[in-house]
């Protein structure tokens, strides 16, 4: 194997990472044992939240299109890593071109949600992979193997493969998606139950899509629930303790 199929291969390997990770981080959304996976339903509920627009539906249906194409766009990357392995590298190029493409599209809309709903870092966040794309287009076209390599355009067969491995791959995270949204959407208005970790001291552990109204009736169910104590002092636990970093926020509540 020479360099520039050393890199090609590179190439190839982490943006089918890249998007198969992705695709499995919407499959599996939460916080599991070697894996702390990214709330984006809770995400996509306040995006559309800002809106004004806070049925759930428009979220699930919005993440279930994101991830399906997520999901498309995995399979292009799965079908040029197989051709490359095969050294058919000219369907190599074509799978891969076709990847590429899809990845822009993504991005593209990725960057008008960021506009729409306002968040700033995202957008150049998304900006940014846009152009790396470019670049990693541009570097796998450059690193063309040497003409005496093995070339072929068997396609038909291939493609069937890759609709079908999108396809399935789309089912998979669409019931995903729409059986976290049953779990989890009450967490949007109803109030979390908090533990005495020390005498005085309750612990309460908010996801990700509670807002201010979870904090009020949190606050208020506490009181009813112990009239006998008082609210001295309510502390936001430091972000070291936030296990899934942005997704939830740690609140301990002093009373007496």
């Amino acid at each position: 194997m020479n360099e520039r199929r050393i890199l090609r291969t590179s190439i190839l390997s982490f943006w089918t990472l890249f998007w198969g990770l992705s695709v499995l981080d919407k499959i599996i959304p939460d916080v599991h044992f070697l894996w702390v996976g990214k709330d984006f339903f809770a995400l996509f509920v306040k995006f559309f939240g800002s809106l004004g627009l806070n049925d759930p539906l428009f979220a699930t249906l919005a993440l279930a299109v994101v991830s399906g194409l997520e999901a498309v766009n995995f399979s292009f990357y799965v079908a040029a890593m197989v051709r490359h392995l095969q050294c058919y590298e000219e369907a190599t190029d074509w799978w891969f071109f076709r990847a590429i493409l899809t990845s822009l599209i993504l991005f593209t809309l990725f960057s008008i949600a960021d506009q729409i709903f306002g968040d700033r870092f995202q957008l150049l966040e998304h900006s940014l992979f846009w152009m790396v794309l470019i670049g990693a287009w541009w570097g796998f076209h450059a690193l063309h193997p040497d003409p005496d390599e093995k070339r072929a355009l068997p396609q038909k067969e291939m493609l069937r493969r890759a609709v079908a491995l999108g396809s399935a791959l789309t089912l998979v995270v669409c019931v995903s998606v729409s059986g976290f949204s049953s779990r989890t959407f009450s967490n949007a208005e109803a109030p979390v139950r908090g533990t005495e970790v020390v005498e005085g001291v309750y612990k309460f552990d908010f996801p990700f899509l509670a807002d201010k109204r979870v904090l009020e009736a949190t606050i208020a169910s506490f009181r009813e629930e112990h009239p006998e104590l008082e609210i001295t002092y309510i502390y936001t636990g430091p972000s070291e303790l936030n296990s899934k970093k942005k997704t939830h926020l740690l609140l301990y509540v002093f009373a007496e």
